[in-house]
C-alpha cells in the first residue's frame, strides 16, 4: 500500500464514484480493513441521490485484484482459521455471511456499477466485479476462479452470480478447472461486457460512463431493478414490478424532459 494512503481510495467526478483499490504491494488483495472500507462506502453511496454510477478499479495498471487476502494475520481470517480448528461452524458461517453480504451491498446499490477490470482478477476480486452490473477489461487482463486449487469455492456470491451470468455448464467448467481465462473468451462467454486497450483504459472507461448518464438517470435505475428483481420471480410476477416501476419513472416527470429535448434537438438537462 501506498504509505499514508488507505488500501481504499474514495473520489467523485461528475456525479460519478470512484473507488480504487490500493495495495499494489499484495495485487489489492482484500483484507479486513479493505471490507469495513466497501462495507462504508457502500452504505453511504445507498442513498447519495447525486451519485449516478460507480466505478470500481485498481490504483496501478495490470493489477484489479488477486481476490481475499488469506493471510492468517489478518483479522478476519484469523478468526475463521480458529473457528475451523474448534470446529466452530456458527463463526464460520457468520465470517461468510459478512463477506457475501458486503457484496451484496454492492449488488443492490441503486444505480450502475461498473468493474474496471484494469488488470488480473482473480478469485474474490473477480466475485467483486460479478457484483457489478458491467464489467469492462483492458485488453491485457487474466480472469480466474482460483478457489478450488486452495479447497475452496467462490462463496462471496460468486458461484450463484457466475452461473446466472454464463450458464451453469460454463460456471461449472470455470469454477472446476480454476484454469485461466482471457478477455476475448471471457467478453464471448459474456462474462465481460467490453474490452478496452491498456493504454489510456480508465480514461476509455469514463467516456462509456459519461455516454451511459447521458441517458434518464430514473429509466437507468428503474431497468436496473426490474432486471435483478426478474431473476428471482415468474415472468407475471416480474411484469407486475416493471408496470410498478414504469409507473415511478413516468411520475418522476424525467420523461418530459427526455422527449422535450428530443423534440427540441438539444441534450436534456436531467434533475435528480
Amino acid at each position: 500500500m501506498r504509505k499514508g494512503s488507505k488500501p481504499l481510495l474514495y473520489d467523485e467526478k461528475d456525479g460519478i464514484a470512484f473507488i480504487r483499490m490500493n495495495r499494489p504491494d499484495m495485487k489489492n488483495a482484500i483484507n479486513s480493513e479493505c471490507w469495513h472500507l466497501f462495507e462504508e462506502y457502500f452504505q453511504t453511496l445507498s442513498s447519495q441521490s447525486h451519485i449516478r454510477a460507480l466505478v470500481i478499479t485498481g490504483t496501478t495498471p495490470g493489477i484489479f485484484s488477486a481476490g481475499v487476502d488469506v493471510h492468517p494475520s489478518d483479522p478476519l481470517i484469523s478468526r475463521l482459521f480458529t473457528a475451523l480448528q474448534e470446529n466452530n461452524r456458527k463463526v464460520v458461517l457468520e465470517g461468510i455471511a459478512y463477506m457475501q453480504g458486503v457484496f451484496t451491498m454492492l449488488a443492490d446499490l441503486p444505480f450502475p456499477t461498473i468493474a474496471a477490470i484494469n488488470g488480473i482478477c482473480y478469485s474474490g476480486g473477480l466475485e467483486l466485479s460479478l457484483a457489478c452490473d458491467i464489467r469492462i477489461a483492458s485488453h491485457d487482463t487474466v480472469l480466474c476462479f482460483q478457489e478450488t486449487r486452495l479447497g475452496l469455492i467462490p462463496d462471496l456470491g460468486g458461484t450463484v452470480r457466475l452461473a446466472r451470468l454464463v450458464g451453469p455448464g460454463r460456471a461449472k467448467e470455470l469454477i472446476f478447472s480454476a484454469r485461466k481465462i482471457d478477455p476475448d473468451e471471457a467478453l464471448t462467454m459474456g462474462l465481460l461486457n467490453h474490452v478496452f486497450l491498456k493504454k489510456d483504459f480508465i480514461r476509455q472507461v469514463e467516456t462509456y460512463v459519461n455516454n451511459l448518464m447521458t441517458n434518464g438517470p430514473q429509466a437507468i435505475n428503474s431497468v436496473k431493478h426490474i432486471v435483478d428483481a426478474a431473476m428471482d420471480i415468474s415472468e407475471k410476477e416480474a411484469l407486475i414490478v416493471e408496470k410498478e416501476q414504469a409507473t415511478i419513472n413516468i411520475m418522476s416527470g424525467q420523461c418530459i424532459e427526455g422527449i422535450g429535448a428530443f423534440l427540441e434537438k438539444r441534450a436534456p438537462k436531467w434533475q435528480p
